[in-house]
Order: structure tokens, then sequence, then C-alpha cells
């Protein structure tokens, strides 16, 4: 975990910050993964691509320790002991992983009404590589100071996992409502 988690270093990868807020339905509805920056404070930059807001009903069938797990590859043994807290969570489910900050150092701070849960580490993967200028591109590739990164395969992989999971969510629920 991060000595300070409510600040995102530039270099930071392989995590992921999941809060939560108990808003009335009407308040709630609002929020989605384009606007959640505005939650977290002034000047916050995030890739809302990368941003999940969920209802935690969709959830009701999976749980969100498994949705965590399967989804987004965090790590069992950060979820120790704390899977009844999880699953037990209602209202909106905001999860943030590293790569939605886009490499910008950051300092959160949230609104009221949103609640930090946790930090919660991504399965081993290395760090993204700066890629190296090659003979064939000298000149065309930006300067070394900027920040061209390979993203990691693992987080492609809980992307996908993590599609995968509310699809199977969504369809217990409207097996079991219908």
């Amino acid at each position: 975990m991060t000595a300070d988690p409510s600040h995102i270093l530039a270099t930071e990868y392989g995590l992921v910050r999941l809060f939560s807020t108990e808003l009335d339905p009407p308040d709630a509805a609002a929020i989605n993964a384009q606007n959640v920056h505005r939650l977290l404070g002034d000047d916050i930059r995030l890739d809302p691509a990368k941003v999940e807001v969920i209802n935690s009903l969709v959830l009701e069938g999976l749980g969100l320790r498994n949705y965590l797990i399967r989804g987004y590859g965090v790590v069992e043994a950060d979820l120790d002991g704390k899977a009844a807290a999880l699953d037990a969570l209602y209202g909106l489910i905001i999860l943030i992983p590293s790569s939605a900050f886009m490499g910008v150092e950051q300092t959160l701070d949230p609104n009221p009404a949103l609640r930090f849960i946790g930090v919660f580490h991504e399965e081993a993967s290395s760090p993204p590589e700066q890629m190296p200028p090659t003979a064939s591109a000298a000149g065309t590739l930006p300067s070394p100071k900027s920040d061209m990164r390979i993203p990691s395969p693992a987080h492609g992989r809980s992307w996908i996992g993590a599609l995968g999971a509310l699809l199977i969510a969504a369809a217990l629920v409207l097996f079991f409502v219908l």
C-alpha cells in the first residue's frame, strides 16, 4: 500500500483505489465515470474510460471481493479478512486503477460524500517501461523526457476480466429479478 493513499505518484502502477458512496438514488444517479473526478478534488485529472462506477446491487451474486479478484486481478492476500466488509458495501462503488491517473502526480481531496475504502494491489507485474528509440525512428520519437510507456499486458486482462464479471453479475441480477 502507498504511504499516503491520497497522493498519486506519476510512476504509480498496479494499484486500485476503492471508494463508495451511500447517497440517495437521485444524487447517486448523477455520479458517473466522466464526472467522478469532481468528487476527488480540484484539478484532478482522470481517464474516465478506466474509472468504473457501479451500483452495489449489480455485484450482489458475485460479491465485491470476487469482483476485485476476477475483474481487477487484485491479490487475494490484500483482501484477507475484508471479504465481509467489502461484500456488505452498498450504494455506488467507485474503482480507480492507477492507470486512470494517466501518469500525472496528483493529490486527492475527496468530497465528504465519498468514503475511501482502501488501496489494493493488482497481480504482480513489471512497471511500464520506457520505449527505447530505434535507429529507424531516429528523429521521429519525442525526446526521452516525454512519458511514453508500454501498458502492462496484465492490466489489459484485468479490464477484460472486469467486464466479464460485470456481465455475469448483471445476468444473475436479471435472472433473479425476472
